[in-house]
């Protein structure tokens, strides 16, 4: 009996097994030609090739000024976190997936999330900033 059933198991387990690349192959019938997606890979590749160089400069260009800024501004952390939030947030690589256009690419970052004066106002003053 345990015979039968162990052989059981190791049978419902190869049919599973085998038959998951099947699954997987007719589940995505809109795949594009391999040819293609190599295409985007190269051109993503060369594409990275010029961008990275460009926002890691970009980026260490803002973590200076937003460095300069705090500085200058009596160690104000908002005027620096302004600078170099959006210097350092984004993209540094370039995917195919943004060369098909189906994902942006963002070279500057999202400032960075501030309170609003209403809500600062309302806080506790405990909570205040």
């Amino acid at each position: 009996m345990k015979t039968q059933l162990l052989k059981g198991v190791a049978l419902a387990s190869l049919v599973a097994v085998m038959s998951s690349p099947l699954y997987a192959q007719t589940a995505d019938q809109a795949a594009e030609p391999v040819g293609q997606e190599a295409g985007y890979g190269v051109g993503a590749a060369l594409a990275s090739v010029f961008y990275i160089p460009a926002k890691v400069t970009y980026a260490g260009l803002g973590l200076l000024t937003g460095g300069i800024g705090y500085l200058l501004s009596g160690g104000r952390a908002d005027v620096a976190n302004n600078i170099i939030y959006p210097a350092v947030r984004g993209n540094y690589v370039v995917t195919p997936s943004n060369l098909k256009g189906t994902e942006p690419i963002y070279f500057v970052g999202a400032a960075p999330d501030t309170l609003q004066p209403e809500k600062i106002a309302a806080a506790p003053a405990t909570a205040r900033p």
